[in-house]
């Protein structure tokens, strides 16, 4: 944008606390910044300096602010936005995915151990986060085996005639066949949260006193269950790191930019001792690294998040009162953001950034599949955005019949089962792809805030520009690129099927030996098979009740 247009825009900005969005020519927002004095801020960066923020106001056709109460609500609008239209030019936590926990509802008279990803405000205590969810399932297995509680989801168990199979393997201590007291059964509750708070030395202490009144009571059979969890809980203690001997969580956040990419490092700190850490990587930044910091800061502890009472971060930031004030608001108790500069706070961060660094030397996964599968196919096929998530569509039926739609991911070369989406169509008995397409796509976005970069239909033209007219009703902003591939793509040299794209009159050849080809296919062929996979579900369901009443087509 001229000089002169981005100084009268940002002359009729007030001196007021809110949020400000900066737009391209297609209105895309490219950057969300948040102010105290909206004014104040935006000609600021009439007076930066460098590659990075230049380039930004390159892009910059329009701004806009919106004014907050203070300087709280902006900071609070400014991470909503963020996350609702992830601008080019903010930190997007792209994997910014809920880490697992485990919660005991002490409110319960029979608490049972649960895996959740948000933490409520509740009487429950929550333990975690678990950064890798085998270590967290490989936990939960282990407190079964050594402290069983009941696993049944109701929240009183039910009474039974007999005990569940769980009881029968040594998995549940059957409170709903009066096998265990509530007495007994709240000690066994409280050793777990011994053992999950890592208070070993209580946890031990009790078990050592239980096993002794046992003996002496000669219930061998008892004793002998207490020595073996002794056991079991002394040998899983040799495994742990421990770096602290105070029981105290700590999060520590450490950063390193180099060779503009950024490497950010969280380290979960449970009880003294080192559960997990997350690694994240940006590249080209637009922000300075107090800004991105910041940004990565509220992202990151927002909803429903686990927060420390203290987070170590290793720079000083301009909003530092004011994200305390938020994150303490979030948890419910005062939460510290500190700079250590000794001591094991110190040493903490030190680890933190030898992980940054070991970040910034590793290859990312990704990057193999952006030079030689995302590029090119960007390149070849004339895309508007890096295809780094790619969505498949299918729907299967036969006459109309049992319609199916399903809709899978793969992202960075990868498949994302866990954004695989399948439909039953419910509007439409007919065969009429238009309309089965046409629900699909609204329940799809639905379910997606943000689609993926690139859809590919199964078929040819008149698919495609079935898809076309939908894509076209959604915002602009949030258009995916799309594409329709053929079964029989170029195996007959004048085949009619291809790679067809709006606006094109003929479809891409690639050649058949073509790695961009192929993944498409695996793609389309994986979409194929997710849809006839629940077709066939269904189907059998279907049959499945008239053999029982014996009306088959035979008889």
């Amino acid at each position: 944008m001229d000089l002169q247009k981005l100084k009268l825009l940002m002359s009729v900005f007030p001196h007021q606390p809110g949020v400000y969005l900066m737009k391209d020519q297609v209105d895309h927002i490219l950057y969300v910044g948040k102010a105290k004095d909206l004014k104040k801020r935006v000609t600021s960066y009439l007076k930066i300096d460098n590659l990075k923020t230049a380039a930004l106001l390159e892009r910059v056709e329009g701004l806009e602010y919106i004014l907050t109460a203070n300087e709280k609500e902006a900071l609070i609008l400014e991470s909503n936005l963020i996350k609702k239209h992830r601008p080019r030019y903010n930190v997007d936590l792209r994997d910014d995915k809920q880490y697992p926990c485990l919660r005991l509802g002490l409110e319960d008279p029979y608490p049972r151990l649960q895996v959740v990803r948000r933490i409520k405000k509740d009487k429950a205590v929550y333990f975690g986060p678990f950064s890798s969810a085998g270590k967290m399932r490989a936990t939960v297995d282990y407190l079964q085996r050594v402290f069983p509680l009941r696993q049944c989801r109701q929240k009183d168990p039910p009474r039974r005639s007999r005990p569940c199979l769980y009881f029968q393997t040594g998995k549940c201590p059957g409170p709903c066949h009066n096998k265990i007291s509530q007495e007994d059964y709240r000690r066994r509750v409280q050793e777990v949260v011994f053992f999950l708070e890592g208070r070993n030395r209580d946890l031990l202490k009790s078990l050592k006193k239980q096993m002794h009144l046992a003996s002496e009571e000669l219930k061998f059979e008892e004793a002998a269950v207490l020595r073996d969890r002794i056991l079991a809980i002394s040998e899983t203690l040799k495994e742990q790191k421990v770096v602290s001997p105070r029981f105290i969580d700590v999060d520590v956040i450490a950063q390193i930019e180099q060779d503009q990419v950024v490497a950010v490092v969280i380290l979960f700190i449970r009880l003294g001792s080192v559960t997990g850490m997350t690694r994240l990587r940006f590249k080209n930044p637009a922000q300075s690294p107090e800004d991105y910091l910041s940004d990565l800061i509220q992202q990151y502890y927002q909803g429903g998040k686990y927060i420390p009472q203290t987070i170590l971060i290793p720079i000083p930031l301009q909003d530092h009162l004011l994200l305390e004030e938020v994150l303490s608001e979030f948890k419910g108790k005062k939460v510290e953001l500190r700079i250590p500069s000794r001591g094991e706070g110190r040493r903490w961060m030190s680890m933190a950034e030898e992980n940054c660094r070991s970040v910034l030397e590793k290859k990312e996964p990704g990057e193999d599949f952006q030079d030689r599968t995302a590029k090119p196919l960007q390149q070849k096929l004339g895309l508007k955005t890096l295809p780094l998530s790619v969505g498949g569509l299918d729907i299967s039926n036969i006459q109309g019949d049992l319609a199916v739609g399903s809709f899978v991911v793969f992202r960075q070369g990868k498949e994302d089962k866990s954004s695989y989406r399948r439909f039953r169509i419910k509007t439409i008995d007919q065969p009429n792809d238009y309309a089965m397409m046409a629900e699909m796509i609204d329940r799809l976005v639905s379910h997606y805030p943000k689609l993926p970069d690139l859809i590919l239909v199964d078929g040819g033209k008149g698919q495609l520009n079935i898809l076309k007219d939908l894509i076209e009703k959604i915002p602009e902003d949030q258009r995916p690129d799309i594409l329709a591939l053929a079964k029989k793509t170029f195996r007959a040299q004048e085949g009619k099927d291809g790679l067809y794209l709006p606006n094109r009159k003929n479809p891409v050849r690639l050649a058949p030996d073509s790695p961009l080809l192929h993944f498409l296919e695996t793609i389309r062929d994986e979409a194929h098979r997710f849809a006839l996979a629940y077709h066939h579900k269904l189907r059998e369901k279907e049959i499945r009740p008239r053999k029982q009443k014996g009306s088959l087509p035979f008889q």
